[in-house]
Formats: C-alpha cells, structure tokens, sequence
C-alpha cells in the first residue's frame, strides 16, 4: 500500500513539473478604440522601421463605425518593438480610411507578404478599397517598404477592378531565387475564371500558373506557399481548388516544385479526394532542425494533416497529425510557428477561436504533433481568431500574439472593443508531450474531476456518461463537444449540479467516428478532455 501511494505521488509530482514548466506571461495588452471596431481581425509582424526589433502591426477594419451614425473606414496601427515593448507602448504609426458613407477610402486586412523589394526586410500589404475612384481602381493593393515614419504613402499600388473578386493574397517567399519575395495571388473574374498566379517580387508582373472556368462562391482556392521543402534554395508552394462539376467533382491540391525558370508543368498531387478538406496550406518552418522546411498540407475528417520535409516527400501519408489539430476556420488563419524557446527547432500554435483556445507544438528532433501547453482567455469571445509571432520585447525568445476582434453579441451596443494579448517566449517551454489541459488527472486547483465513458465510445451502442466530481452545490455547467476542426457539433442546456458527484448522458448517433473535443464549462471553469468515436 504504501509502495503504491509513494508511486502515486512520484506520478502527481511529475506531472506537476511537466504542467507547470511550460508557461507563457502576458508581456503586453492592447485594445480597440471603440465597440464593433474589430481591432485584431488581422495581423502582422516584420521589423517594419528597420531597426532591428520585430514589430507589431494590426488592423481595425470597423474602426469609425457608430450604430446610426456613421460607417466602417479602418485604422491600421503599428507598435514598434524593442525592449520596453510592453502594454504601455502606444502605436508609433497609424493610418485611417477616410469614408464617409458615399466615398473614400477603406482599409481592411493588413498581411506580411516577405521581402518583395528586395532590401532584406519584409513587406506590408494593406488591403483598401476607395469607392471615389473610377470602377478600375476601386480595389487597392497597397505595399509598403518600410523604412518611413509613415504610411501616407505606398511604395507601390496595384489596382484591381471591381470585376474581379480577390480570394486570397499570401506569401510565398522566393520562388524563383532571383532575391526578391513573391505572392501568391488567387482571384475571380467575374462571367470568366478563376485566376491562380504569383505576383513577381521586384516587378509586379504577374505569373499565370493556372486558370480555371468554373465559378464556385462557397469552395476556397490558393496559392498556398510552404517553404523551401526539399532544400534546393527555391521556396515552394501548393495549388488547390475544388471542381463544381456534379460529375467529376474532387477536391485537388497540388505541390509545384519552384524553380529560376518560372514554368510549373509537373506538379505533384498532395491530395485528390471526394471527402471534404480544406484548401489552405501553411508553413511551419523547420519544426526538426534538418534543414528543410515542413509544413501543414491539409485538414480531413481524420485529422490536421503536417509533412516534414524532404529531398524524397512521401504525399501519401502524412508525417503526423497536429492534437488538437486547431488551424481557426477553413482559411487556417490561426495557425502560426516561431521558435518561442529559442532551442533551435521551429514551434508552432493553432488555435480555436470556437473554444477559445490555443495549443503550442514544440518543435523537436521528432515531431509528434502533441501539443505542449494550453493559452487560454475563456472571457474574451474568439479569442485566437487571428495570431501573429516575432520576438516583440527583443529577449532572444519568439513571443507570440493572439486576438480576440469581436463579439457576437450585444449588439449594438457593448464594451468589447477587440483585444490583442502578446504572450512572451521564454526558455522554460519544453517537450511534455501532453496537453496541459488533460484534465485525466484531478484539477488541483479546484479538486474537480471530470471521466467520460465509455471512451472509445461506439456510436450505436448506448449513451456517452460523464461523471463530475468534486463540485460545490448548485453550480451551473454545460457540456460542449467539438469537431477536430474546432467547430462546435453538440451544446447541452444548462445543468444544475446539486450535489458534489453530478452524473449525465447523452447519445451522440449522429456524428461521425473520428476523434472530438469535449469540454464541461463550469461557471468560469473550463475542463477539456479528449474522446473518440467509432461504430
């Protein structure tokens, strides 16, 4: 007996050390100017001054917006970064659209899109659209260089009709080695096709890799860059689109090897599939320190799916999955890397905005897709709806910065300005190979105690039964279960525990077998536990 117990504490020391070496403090704070403006709806991080520190850049895109009063114009905002990087640290750079309600400028997503002129610092975009301008011009892509105290003025300006309708505009680094960072550029024109093309660092002109006539509102297509995957000095990319033909249609993505050439006739298909996935790939950096760059290709029903790069890539079977396999929605906005350790090897942290959550990935000699800690802001509504990474207050240490734009409600009225919260780096985060918030073990903070059972649970046989112990009387709890993409698939109605040991069951016979995410919400009180279906 007193062997077991002393095993047991050797156990619950151990795991309390593991738990609680991995932490990451909130350096800095930062805030919206007004209710509904949305401030962190998208972000940015580049050493945009030059002087060597990282910076922060952050977009308000309802910034002007007064129920009944007036109309969304934007606000851009960039805080310099340094070492006293802190939340005393006001914006050093502003720039505010100028609508009115009839015209005026715009200004909405802010993007780092690499170093495109070539001077070793990377770029800004800013998305705006300027409704007094001829019907050519209304859509502006704006890039700035940097360098300035300013942004009155963009170094250079692509003009996009209002025929066109932009998808998406990312960064793809230097495909084809000549120096300059290139973008990938998707878009639609209307009555015509789909435009699949990168736009050339240093130029601007515009490289058409694919076209493709169908139009399909609600199926996303990119250009998708990855990183230099098979170490030959040419950053690649991936291609993906969904076919609307009733008869043939898949869902396609495919890797395009970059080269000096410019031409792509041979690309590789990660993926051709009837199931649904999603169309976005993203790179991790090099999460292994081998040299090549890994990244996440794709998420399925069966996971977030990430390949370790290599001379010899095997397509068919990905390297491991990320768990949780958070990425944010089906754009993957909320899925970033850094190396927050400073260890050498790439980090990454995806996050669920439904959950309001955010998971960090340690890189390591071998990945396993486990993540390591927890961050979490439960008050803040879609908190890790959009992330960024840089080492802000200049400590050595990658520090990372999630956001929390908007509420759902009340409406119109509220104090829920948007929020930004920059989590420091630090040398402390290691590999746990666990999730700080598996709650297997008692809470012991709260002595609260959450089993689910079965687990696996087959689908068609019986009820799912959770057991919470532990509680004060008369608390209100709910339980939640989310899909691997972070979507919510079951919410109960609220449960009074009226004892210290609450029992509940529920069937669950229409989701599908995979594995899902459930967490008991307990007054300000959150426990997540993972299960999986089957049938």
């Amino acid at each position: 007996m007193k062997r077991a117990l002393l095993l047991f504490v050797i156990l619950f020391l151990l795991f309390a050390v593991l738990s609680s070496q991995n932490n990451m403090n909130i350096i800095a704070q930062f805030q919206g100017e007004h209710h509904t403006s949305k401030y962190g709806m998208s972000m940015a991080s580049m050493d945009f001054n030059h002087d060597g520190f990282m910076d922060l850049v952050v977009s308000s895109p309802s910034y002007g917006y007064i129920y009944g009063s007036s109309p969304s114009r934007g606000k851009v905002y960039i805080y310099y970064g340094g070492p006293n990087f802190s939340s005393n640290t006001q914006a050093s750079v502003t720039l505010e659209g100028t609508y009115n309600g009839t015209i005026g400028i715009r200004l909405n997503d802010v993007i780092n899109v690499g170093d495109i002129n070539g001077d070793g610092y990377d770029d800004l975009y800013i998305y705006a659209t300027d409704y007094g301008a001829p019907s050519s011009q209304v859509q502006r892509l704006m890039f700035f260089y940097g360098g300035t105290s300013d942004l009155n003025t963009p170094d250079h300006i692509m003009y996009v009709p209002l025929n066109t309708y932009i998808y998406f505009i990312n960064k793809l680094g230097d495909v084809n080695g000549d120096g300059f960072g290139d973008i990938g550029f998707t878009h639609y024109i209307t009555g015509q096709y789909r435009v699949f093309s990168i736009i050339m660092g240093g130029t601007y002109v515009e490289n058409v890799i694919f076209t493709y006539s169908y139009y399909l509102s609600y199926g996303l297509c990119t250009v998708s860059g990855i990183g230099d995957i098979n170490n030959d000095g040419y950053a690649d990319f991936t291609l993906a689109y969904t076919n609307n033909d009733p008869n043939i249609g898949y869902h396609l993505i495919n890797i395009y090897y970059s080269n000096s050439t410019g031409i792509y006739n041979n690309p590789q298909i990660l993926i051709q599939t009837q199931e649904p996935i999603t169309k976005v790939s993203k790179s991790l950096g090099d999460m292994n320190n081998d040299g090549y760059d890994d990244f996440m290709g794709y998420i399925s029903n069966y996971g977030t799916h990430v390949w370790l790069g290599s001379d010899n890539l095997n397509v068919s079977t990905p390297s491991y999955n990320l768990t949780p396999g958070w990425t944010g929605d089906e754009t993957s906005r909320s899925l970033v890397h850094g190396d927050f350790n400073n260890d050498g090897y790439e980090d990454v942290v995806g996050a669920s905005y439904n959950q309001r959550e955010a998971a960090v990935y340690l890189g390591r000699i071998t990945p396993n897709g486990t993540s390591d800690l927890i961050i979490h802001q439960y008050t803040y509504e879609n908190f890790g709806h959009t992330l960024a990474a840089g080492d802000f207050n200049a400590d050595g240490y990658c520090d990372l910065t999630i956001a929390a734009p908007y509420e759902y409600s009340p409406w119109p009225t509220g104090t829920f300005y948007g929020f930004v919260f920059v989590y420091g780096g630090n040398a402390g985060l290691s590999d746990t190979t666990v999730a700080n918030t598996d709650t297997t073990m008692p809470n012991q903070i709260n002595h609260v105690s959450l089993t689910i059972s079965p687990n696996p649970y087959n689908i068609t046989k019986g009820k799912l039964k959770f057991k919470i112990e532990g509680l004060e009387k008369n608390e209100i709890a709910t339980i939640e279960i989310y899909n691997i993409k972070g979507q919510s698939v079951y919410r109960s109605k609220p449960l009074v525990m009226n004892s210290k040991t609450f029992e509940h069951s529920i069937q669950l016979f229409n989701l599908s077998p995979s594995v899902y995410i459930c967490r008991i919400n307990i007054g300000d009180k959150v426990h997540t536990k993972k299960i999986s279906l089957i049938r």
